[in-house]
């Protein structure tokens, strides 16, 4: 499969100029070598608890940390727009509302649960699609360090699933889009699925 034929509600892969790995030539084959790459990144960040105040800086740490091995842009915030995300020129604003909001959380006498929270700072990553690509698998990344480095249990995403055509991808796009609508219940509770009992 070629790397132009792209996955509804994905951005698109058209420019591959910062691919690094030279041998990739379909879509299959980046998806395992970013797969390897994220896993690297996600044994990092959620096996040991690290201190580390959630800052623009090191929101794109963590997608670095992500993708080096992959793109070149990795961590930087792109500079055009796409089809998703808000326009390129307010994504510094942006991410430091949502650093701000984050950081409120911790104050507020009747704020969200944890988890409720890593709810809204996924979404609200997505939301934003600060990079060239890889937002969502971000957006998870982080949302599950919050959860780690608060004790809680985290979710078992079905990873494959969510980056090409299916029910789970379906079903996970329909719930991003009911919170950018204000309503995160959907988002909660495909997300507490994956979490399970306990």
């Amino acid at each position: 499969m070629p790397l132009i034929e792209n996955v509804p509600g994905a951005t698109p892969v058209d420019d591959i100029s910062g691919l690094i790995p030279t041998h990739i030539t379909t879509h299959s084959e980046l998806n395992e070598w970013e797969a390897a790459n994220i896993l690297k990144a996600a044994k990092k960040y959620l096996t040991v608890k690290r201190y580390a105040p959630i800052s623009i800086n090191w929101l794109k740490k963590v997608h670095k940390d992500m993708f080096d091995e992959t793109w070149s842009w990795a961590g930087k915030l792109r500079q055009s727009n796409f089809n998703l995300g808000i326009d390129w020129h307010s994504l510094q604003e942006q991410m430091k509302m949502l650093v701000d909001d984050i950081t409120h959380f911790a104050k507020m006498d009747n704020a969200p649960g944890i988890f409720e929270q890593s709810v809204r700072i996924h979404h609200r990553l997505v939301k934003i699609h600060p990079f060239i690509n890889g937002n969502g698998r971000h957006a998870r990344l982080v949302a599950d360090i919050y959860l780690f480095s608060h004790g809680h249990k985290l979710p078992i995403w079905p990873d494959k699933a969510l980056i090409q055509e299916s029910d789970a991808r379906k079903r996970y796009i329909s719930a991003l889009q009911a919170a950018d609508k204000g309503n995160y219940n959907p988002l909660e509770v495909f997300t507490a699925e994956l979490i399970g009992p306990g």
